[in-house]
């Protein structure tokens, strides 16, 4: 027998299939999905490769190599999941190792003793005085100090999984003389054997709506292959919907997958989830350890988990029977990946159910709208919620002119309006959410006298004042690269002390709601106050069970969440949601508006939302405010039509950085030139248009210069034949090339 298979640590010169003998001793235990260990190149260097297929001797001319050994006897992939390999592969212009990297956990082949290397302090008082004092070089520096503050020693891998960060910044301060990193035993708890931490509270299915019933019943009567869009405005009861189809399938037999856009909405999900199905769920999600993930992953592999909930990467966990994909707030952004492969989980969501003939439930009350024009045109199935559960009203909704307090003298971040609705609602116990689309304290650092402004010197944006909880004072911090300064005393242009904080974000607003209300708790939720392993679920936890009656916070708190106490909602600063440099900053702010809105009168009491924007005409702002999306989606998508864009066309970007500003500038126009030859030279190119070189929006990022080059085309199957031309034309030029089907930004 012959085994075919690829290698999976391949770069595009070995991105190609081996064919390998099997020996007769390998022959009986042999499956396809399995990971092997082959000898490869001249000198016959062992590497881990995954079995495609299985097939009979061929004769050939050539010495054929063959198979070392068998690492694991389970496949670590299913056969659906081979062939969405090739999808991958094919689609998104990467090798079969950057696809395999998607689906499996690095320490699958990996065989690790119980000594791990493990970062600790050195002496916790410098540690102290250093963050404080903002001497160190970078954010991630910061992360990693006060997670060592926090549980006095991790392991590496850990620090650099939950922190999101490379070795770099560990060894960093490590040469600094901070911390130290040692071989040594770990114990279970540190690895996170254990994952008790999430109570399993049961709950039992609630009597649905007539609405509610007709979309359960047309979900569960489909044949395979089925897409529907489940329509429902913010408090519908949208989550029912899915807990009981996931019922009936469980009992028939099949494996549920609820995927989640954002790692805050994932421990409220596995609390319901949990609650109905306790005992049978798994999780994934980019906060694991490695340890958790591969033990939650072998328990998908396994069968033991029928039922599995993640964020993005779960899309790709070797389901058995996966008969019913569930996606939650389709809309968002974050099931797109920025990094390569940039895929879209709902792309890959269609393209698994397709291959499994399953059904896939995409569900949102602000859908996105390429879904919401698949719907309309019959492509995908429409099922409407357009009411909320239990008679619950939707809020009243009033737009504040800020112009007009401006006029009467309020200078306050917080409008007259918005101020006495808080008042009432403390008044009764009620709880309050404030939404402001931008972390940090200020947006720059302006010199009054000069009109400097301090920049990051590695990219090109302003770098936006702090102020960490351990810091004696703020600091300004990058948040492209992660590199941090000190606030200069001076302006460095012109030495004047009139420096002043422009902007505003959500730590400047919770000082200020500490001000006007200081008898209240505040919590407020954004990137910087959710960097531990179990900040996001401790917080929402902390506001669940009424321990702080206002949250303030960036869109993590805006999608999803179920506070039934919550009465008041205030969206600050729409404005900074409307005039973003993309096509769909429109979409984006009418998506936001909406949903930040919907946290508003849940449960019996009634609901308030204050919109607070300079632009109280603005169209986008009136429809969220009425929660009409029709009418939204009719002025968005003849604006689509009009100028070619999705869901008419097909969009995709390359983009090009150097860090020599004339090399990237000379290697983005080839790039276009062999664009333009490849496209000339394609059978079916259709109208396929090219736009740029120009300098990308964020021109200059971590020391490089940057120019994008956009392309429309009719299909994104183009654009995939357009990107591999650009692939195997400068890969051997050693050009950095960022290509991406479906840019969201």
């Amino acid at each position: 027998m012959q085994a075919s298979v690829v290698l999976r640590d391949s770069v595009l010169s070995t991105d190609q299939i081996y064919d390998y003998r099997v020996s007769g001793i390998l022959e009986p235990d042999l499956l396809v999905g399995q990971y092997v260990e082959v000898p490869f190149g001249n000198g016959n260097r062992i590497c881990v490769a995954l079995v495609l297929r299985i097939h009979e001797d061929v004769e050939t001319q050539f010495e054929m190599k063959s198979i070392s050994r068998i690492i694991d006897r389970q496949p670590v992939l299913l056969s659906d999941q081979i062939e969405l390999l090739g999808y991958i592969r094919s689609r998104y212009t990467c090798t079969y190792g950057d696809a395999i990297r998607l689906m499996v956990p690095s320490t699958v082949s990996e065989r690790h003793g119980k000594n791990r290397q493990v970062a600790f302090l050195i002496d916790k008082e410098i540690a102290c005085s250093v963050l404080a004092e903002c001497e160190v070089d970078s954010l991630p520096q910061m992360r990693i100090l006060e997670m060592l503050m926090e549980y006095e020693e991790v392991p590496v891998t850990e620090l650099m999984s939950v922190l999101s960060i490379s070795r770099s910044p560990i060894d960093s301060l490590a040469k600094k003389g901070l911390i130290g990193i040692e071989k040594r035993e770990v114990s279970q708890s540190q690895t996170g054997d254990s994952d008790e931490s999430n109570p399993e509270d049961r709950t039992e299915p609630f009597p649905p709506s007539e609405s509610q019933g007709d979309a359960i019943r047309q979900i569960l009567l489909a044949d395979g292959r089925k897409e529907f869009l489940l329509y429902g405005i913010t408090g519908s009861g949208k989550t029912e919907v899915y807990l009981q189809c996931a019922r009936t399938v469980l009992d028939r037999g099949d494996s549920v997958l609820f995927l989640v856009p954002e790692i805050s909405l994932t421990p409220q999900m596995i609390r319901w989830i949990t609650g109905r199905f306790p005992g049978q769920v798994a999780v994934l999600h980019s906060r694991l350890t490695p340890k958790e993930r591969y033990d939650q992953w072998n328990m998908i592999r396994s069968g033991e988990a029928r039922i599995v909930v993640g964020a993005r990467s779960a899309i790709f966990a070797p389901i058995h029977n996966l008969k019913l994909i569930l996606m939650d707030e389709e809309q968002d952004t974050s099931y797109k990946s920025e990094t390569h492969p940039r895929y879209h989980a709902r792309d890959i969501a269609r393209q698994r159910a397709r291959i499994l003939d399953a059904v896939l439930v995409m569900g949102s009350a602000t859908p996105s709208v390429e879904t919401y024009f698949s719907a309309k045109e019959g492509y995908t199935t429409l099922l409407s919620l357009p009411e909320r559960v239990n008679d619950a009203k939707l809020p009243v909704t009033k737009i504040i002119d800020m112009r007009e307090e401006l006029r009467c003298k309020n200078r306050s971040i917080l409008s007259g309006s918005l101020r006495e609705a808080m008042k009432d609602a403390f008044a009764k116990n009620e709880q309050v959410i404030l939404f402001l689309n931008r972390r940090g304290y200020s947006s720059l650092l302006l010199c009054r006298a000069c009109g400097n402004v301090v920049l990051c010197p590695n990219c090109s944006v302003s770098m936006t004042l702090h102020t960490p909880k351990r810091a004696g004072h703020p600091i300004l911090i990058c948040h492209y690269c992660g590199l941090t300064r000190k606030v200069p005393d001076v302006c460095p242009s012109c030495q004047s002390t009139l420096q002043g904080k422009f902007g505003l974000g959500t730590q400047q607003l919770e000082e200020v709601v500490k001000k006007e209300f200081p008898e209240q708790t505040v919590i407020r939720m954004d990137q910087d106050t959710t960097t531990g392993r179990e900040s996001h679920a401790a917080l929402l936890q902390q506001f669940r069970e009424k321990k702080a009656s206002i949250l303030v916070g960036t869109q993590m708190i805006a999608k999803g969440h179920d506070f039934p106490d919550v009465t008041v909602v205030g969206i600050v600063s729409a404005d900074l949601l409307l005039r973003a440099s993309d096509f769909r900053a429109g979409e984006r702010a009418f998506q936001l508006i909406t949903q930040a809105s919907g946290r508003a009168g849940r449960g019996e009491k009634a609901g308030r939302v204050f919109i607070q924007t300079y632009q109280p005409d603005e169209d986008v702002l009136l429809c969220a405010a009425r929660q009409d999306y029709d009418l939204f989606f009719a002025n968005e998508i003849e604006y689509r039509r009009r100028l070619g864009y999705p869901p008419y066309r097909a969009l995709g970007s390359i983009l090009v950085s150097h860090a020599d500003e004339g090399m990237a500038k000379d290697q983005a126009d080839a790039v276009l030139k062999a664009l333009t030859t490849a496209r000339d030279a394609m059978a079916d190119a259709g109208k396929i248009e090219l736009y740029g070189p120009a300098p990308a929006q964020l021109y200059r990022l971590r020391d490089r210069f940057r120019f994008r080059i956009n392309i429309k085309a009719d299909r994104k199957s183009q654009l995939s034949q357009l990107f591999a031309c650009m692939q195997t034309r400068f890969f051997a030029d050693g050009y950095l090339l960022y290509m991406d089907i479906d840019p969201l930004w």
